[in-house]
């Protein structure tokens, strides 16, 4: 088995190298869109694998690989967001990782195993982990069981606890070279594979999910009317674009503020490349404190993506401000 994807082959062999005795506890950091995720179930299944190939990948074919495969293996868990039922019966997915999840995994790691191999425990997102479920993993990261491996997953590793970071052998996952990327999105179809790696800020597996999403054709209609902040109006807009998923406006939002403040500063645009004259234009006649301010407001409402809002009125009270950003 290969790394899951070009740009992971280094750290793959490096852990490859470590199967016979691997870190008790992995921490696989680095950029949401990257691979992080896949690279960490191959490592699990090559941990579970009981025929594994000659460089220590697994095999794909024996018993274990086909349990993992169907999320079926007695001896692996995996702690992530789960999905919540609220009081009038709607499904939304959690925003933490909760200590009942990680009171199970810890009971988990404390019984045999079944196949006489190591028990995984798998941690995807990492950084999800509420503070009582985090300290309830932190007890056994201490003192993990034999045969018991932990792999941890981060695109924030500074929001965990500093003495679970200490207990974890860490692996950084960058960017891959964007000559890499490029060269890969093609071959997966993507067009115009260049700009979307840019407007994903290098990470390709969020460039595929542009072209495989309708979010592009809702991030154009954004930025044209962004590109327009003498005509646009505040309350037909708020109420026009209160449909756009929050995480995809929170991004198209903060990579156009991102590129005006570039061009502020006389940079260049970054992420927004087709759109590289209208941020040229505008870049000259912003305020920067007023756009300053602005895109800590942008930043800020990272935070709060999953909170209730009235998403008209928000995205009314930011257009106002953000029209003022070139009085």
């Amino acid at each position: 088995m290969s790394a899951p994807y070009p740009w992971l082959d280094v750290p793959w062999q490096r852990l490859l190298a470590t199967r016979v005795r691997p870190a008790q506890a992995l921490l696989l950091a680095g950029p949401r869109g990257v691979g992080k995720g896949a690279l960490a179930r191959a490592w699990t299944q090559a941990l579970l694998c009981e025929a594994l190939q000659p460089d220590g990948a697994a095999c794909g074919q024996c018993p274990a690989c086909h349990w993992f495969e169907t999320d079926t293996h007695p001896d692996f868990r995996l702690l992530t967001l789960q999905e919540k039922t609220g009081k009038e019966g709607e499904s939304r997915m959690a925003t933490a990782i909760e200590v009942d999840q990680a009171r199970e995994a810890v009971d988990f790691v404390q019984l045999s195993t079944y196949r006489a191999g190591f028990r995984v425990v798998l941690v995807d997102p990492a950084d999800s982990l509420n503070p009582a479920a985090a300290n309830a993993l932190l007890k056994v990261l201490e003192e993990p069981p034999l045969n018991t491996v932990f792999v941890l997953v981060s695109d924030q590793p500074r929001r965990l606890l500093p003495t679970i970071r200490s207990r974890c052998t860490r692996v950084d996952i960058g960017l891959p070279p964007a000559d890499q990327a490029v060269q890969w999105l093609a071959g997966q179809g993507v067009d115009d594979a260049a700009n979307l790696l840019a407007l994903s800020g290098g990470t390709p597996l969020d460039a595929q999910r542009w072209a495989e999403g309708s979010e592009l054709d809702e991030r154009r209609g954004v930025l044209e009317g962004l590109a327009q902040p003498g005509q646009l109006d505040p309350v037909t807009l708020g109420e026009r674009w209160k449909a756009i998923s929050p995480q995809t406006w929170h991004n198209v939002a903060y990579k156009w503020l991102g590129d005006l403040l570039a061009v502020r500063l006389d940079g260049s645009a970054y992420f927004n490349r087709d759109f590289a004259d209208a941020l040229a234009r505008l870049g000259s006649k912003a305020d920067l404190a007023k756009l300053l301010a602005l895109a800590k407001v942008q930043a800020n409402e990272g935070r709060t993506l999953a909170h209730p809002l009235n998403r008209a009125l928000q995205l009314e009270a930011w257009l106002i401000q953000y029209r003022h950003v070139f009085d």
